[in-house]
């Protein structure tokens, strides 16, 4: 409990003097005090108030070999960092600092070896205070300041004498609770409080040499020791009152004035007080968050590095868009409320170009921040400095400054946020920056064609503050427009960096080795169209899966379901999200079956669905009855006139394939191919699987469809299904009828009939908006497209339907992705493109019963 109230007061005690001094400050007398300081001895002033801090580290490190601890140097450091500064501002003379350091060392040690230690180190602290008190007094004795000085010798006795009587008792008490003291610890501790008094000094001295005061060292030096033996004495809070009534006392009778002196001590205890503080704050937050992550498995980390990445994205917008509005129309934000109410930025005439440059430019690096790209950390960083410098130089505001200040730390912070090795501009981050940058240009090229309007008529009855002080200005910040539009396209070509692909063209073994070890599924045989990239997942011995997809923009159409191992498919699809990711690309999953889902919702992914696959049970599929009368007539009287079944197995000769082309361009009928969901006609692609066909009674073929290897024991199906001009009414009826026969016979359990787009998609009221949409499309597109007809046709082989979806990352905009999705899978395949890569090698798992087939 008397742990918990010291804690407790401590607290009180610092923010109470944290608020003493904030009372006690003159802004408006200190910021002109400020400006009129340059900015070199500014950041001189802070460095030495921070340097001053250094050698009190010294008493931790001291202390921590004392006690035998095992600390790490970087712990010692900090914690030594937070209770030195704590106890500068807190005072009490030195008991603060025994307090805080029994509290972090004590739970690792013997608490009376601690207490032992501390005594000793707390006899010491004002050691180095005792040996400038003696320098001070020789000064003052000796007549070398001024005589006004000379009535605090008496104090300077007193701080004189203290350290010879510390010296010469610790050298003889030999043991007890401040006896047993080495002479390396006492020499070490001794140094240290000398160096800490020194840098205390030092630092005041800083302050007035940056504020332009000529004193010399020889009078400061003891009026500033005097002021603190007396403030000690006190034992006040950071001796606040007793030592600045002497100092100012002191310094106006050296001929200081006293607003001068006010602003002089002000300005050293935000220097060596508060900023230390800050940083000691900061040190303690720091420790404090690595044990609460720690305790939480890296969580808090993680959401707050993404909270951050949000906040300092926000901020860059904001701060980009409010900076372009005070250079487009300045006089809003003096007439509008809320316009001024949110307003963190100041405005003047003259920086009209660099305003428009620099809010076009935060803009641009927001991009590059939001996107994760590495490459816009150190542009961005420039840039912030850029503006910090600026708004204090030009534009000054503690809140601009404020906004800054944060972006920056915050972007220092979360860098590990930053991981992606190059930007794809997507076509959602292009609508989002082009509405917000096109409104903006708009805005300012509308203002000034109605300026320019506006100089031959009078403004009654017109907005105020779309008035532009002179044409010229408005000039001025459309060529900073022009300029920054050229610097947009440099930066986001210096972003795009290599412009680095994922994935690697098609290599028949290595997919065939997987496909044959491992199996596929429906998908599977149109990775030898030629028309895809390739992703492989090796598990450090093998490659065991692959994926097949398109990239468009920054989306990787993925093919169907990944294809190999089952038991790697996890491990592989977070691989292959990770690789697309760090080179910006987003993966979406096109066509996949539910188990995806289960495996990609936990990854950020959401799902639309697409339609319903169509799968023939062949074990039960009859053409008996009813339902199937129409299709059984027309498949007798086929039969009857002659037309006959078969299965023809590759290797093919040059023959049979002009004739299958002959088929094929009748069929077309000038359309010309499409790819990546569903075949072409390539001799490459046709040579690597059995054809079926239908022969006219004199021989001919008519009809055929090409086998489609699954990969699988239980799924057969085809692909390309054409027939040409002498075809018969219903053959591709008798060539399904006869289809199922034949895989039956070889041991397949279910035929697959393809989807059926948009098939039972948004039917109910609890749907997602935009499969309701979808089922909107699925209900009136029967003029362009038949989805209902495909439906029926495949209804009345009574197969069982299984759902299919395609699954997008959840912050992708749906809209895009479709239009990616139609534009892919809808793309024409040229005479090239059917040739890309592949050769006649024929494949060892052409069919299941290709050894049956072979002896027949």
């Amino acid at each position: 409990m008397l742990k918990a109230v010291f804690l407790v007061t401590v607290i009180f005690i610092v923010f109470g003097e944290l608020l003493s001094i904030a009372k006690s400050i003159s802004y408006e007398q200190l910021k002109l005090t400020v400006k009129a300081i340059p900015a070199y001895k500014l950041l001189i002033t802070v460095l030495v108030g921070i340097v001053s801090i250094l050698p009190m580290t010294g008493y931790d490190f001291i202390l921590n070999s004392m006690l035998h601890t095992k600390h790490k140097k970087r712990y010692v450091f900090e914690t030594s960092w937070l209770v030195n500064t704590v106890n500068n501002l807190a005072g009490f003379g030195g008991l603060i600092s025994v307090g805080l350091r029994s509290e972090f060392y004590a739970k690792d040690n013997d608490p009376k070896e601690v207490m032992s230690a501390l005594s000793k180190i707390l006899l010491f602290l004002e050691a180095g205070l005792s040996l400038l008190s003696l320098a001070s007094l020789i000064l003052v004795v000796t007549g070398n300041t001024v005589a006004f000085l000379r009535q605090y010798w008496i104090w300077l006795v007193g701080g004189s004498l203290y350290f010879p009587a510390v010296y010469i008792f610790t050298k003889f008490k030999k043991s007890g609770l401040l006896g047993g003291l080495a002479n390396k610890e006492r020499l070490g501790l001794t140094l240290t409080s000398f160096l800490e008094w020194s840098g205390v000094v030092l630092a005041f001295m800083c302050v007035g040499w940056a504020m332009g005061v000529s004193v010399s060292i020889k009078e400061i030096l003891p009026l500033f020791i005097a002021a603190s033996v007396i403030g000690i004495v006190s034992m006040l809070p950071g001796a606040l009152g007793s030592f600045d009534v002497i100092m100012i006392l002191g310094l106006s009778s050296l001929g200081v004035p006293r607003a001068t002196s006010v602003i002089w001590l002000i300005l050293f205890r935000l220097a060596y007080y508060v900023i230390p503080l800050i940083i000691g704050g900061s040190f303690f937050f720091d420790n404090t968050w690595q044990s609460i992550n720690t305790q939480y498995s890296g969580i808090p980390k993680n959401l707050a590095l993404e909270f951050f990445h949000k906040v300092e994205v926000f901020l860059l917008y904001f701060s980009g868009i409010m900076i372009i509005l005070l250079a487009t129309i300045p006089q809003g934000f003096t007439k509008i409320p809320w316009l001024k109410m949110i307003n963190i930025y100041h405005y003047h005439i003259i920086s009209e170009f660099p305003n428009i440059i620099l809010g076009f430019s935060l803009l641009v690096m927001g991009r590059g921040i939001a996107a994760r790209v590495k490459r816009a950390y150190w542009p961005t960083i420039a840039l912030l400095i850029v503006a910090i410098l600026y708004t204090f130089f030009f534009d000054f505001s503690m809140v601009a400054l404020f906004v800054l200040g944060i972006m920056l730390i915050m972007i220092v912070v979360s860098r590990t946020e930053l991981y992606r090795e190059q930007l794809v501009y997507s076509w959602q981050w292009m609508t989002a920056d082009g509405f917000i940058i096109g409104v903006l240009v708009i805005l300012y090229t509308i203002i000034g064609v109605y300026n320019h309007v506006g100089r031959h008529h009078p403004h009654r009855g017109t907005i105020s503050f779309f008035l532009f002080p002179s044409e010229r200005l408005w000039i001025t910040g459309f060529i900073a427009i022009l300029i920054v539009a050229i610097f947009m396209l440099l930066f986001f070509h210096y972003l795009e960096g290599s412009k680095h692909k994922i994935g690697v063209p098609l290599d028949e073994e290595r997919v065939l080795k997987i496909l044959n070890q491992y199996g596929g599924n429906i998908d599977s045989q149109l990775a030898f169209l030629g028309d895809k990239a390739f992703y492989f997942y090796n598990d450090g011995e093998e490659d065991t899966v692959f994926f097949q997809f398109v990239t468009y923009n920054n989306k990787c159409i993925v093919m169907g379901d990944p294809a190999g191992k089952q038991s790697d498919i996890q491990a592989a699809i977070q691989q292959f999200l990770d690789d697309a990711d760090r080179w910006c690309y987003q993966p979406i999953f096109y066509e996949t079956n539910e188990s995806s889902i289960i495996a990609l919702h936990e990854m950020g992914y959401d799902f639309i669905k697409m339609g319903e696959q169509a799968l023939v049970d062949l074990d039960t599929f009859t053409t008996a009855g009813k339902k199937m009368k129409g299709t059984r007539s027309t498949i007798n009287k086929i039969t009857k006139e002659g037309y006959q079944f078969e299965v023809l197995q590759p290797p093919f000769d040059e023959d049979l394939m002009l004739t299958l082309q002959e088929i094929s361009d009748y069929w077309l009928k000038g359309r010309k191919e499409k790819g990546f969901s569903m075949g072409f006609f390539s001799e490459s692609y046709l040579q690597r699987a059995p054809i079926a066909v239908v022969k006219d009674p004199d021989g001919k073929i008519v009809s055929f469809a090409n086998f489609m290897p699954t990969y699988t024991k239980t799924i057969g199906t085809i692909d390309l299904m054409r027939h040409g001009k002498d075809a018969p009414s219903g053959s591709m009826d008798f060539l399904f009828v006869n289809l199922f026969d034949y895989m039956k016979t070889r041991g397949i359990k279910y035929f697959d009939l393809g989807m059926a787009p948009l098939s039972n998609v948004g039917l109910s009221k609890r749907s997602f908006m935009q499969e309701r949409i979808a089922h909107l499309v699925y209900e009136f597109g029967a003029r362009f497209y038949s989805f209902q007809g495909i439906r029926d046709y495949k209804e009345k082989y009574s197969p069982e339907w299984i759902s299919r979806y395609t699954l997008y990352p959840r912050k992708a905009w749906v809209i895009y992705v479709m239009i990616v999705i139609l534009l892919v899978d809808n793309r024409t395949i040229s005479k090239k493109s059917k040739l890309l890569g592949l050769n006649r090698k024929k494949d060892p798992q052409l069919d299941p019963g290709k050894d049956d087939v072979a002896k027949e």
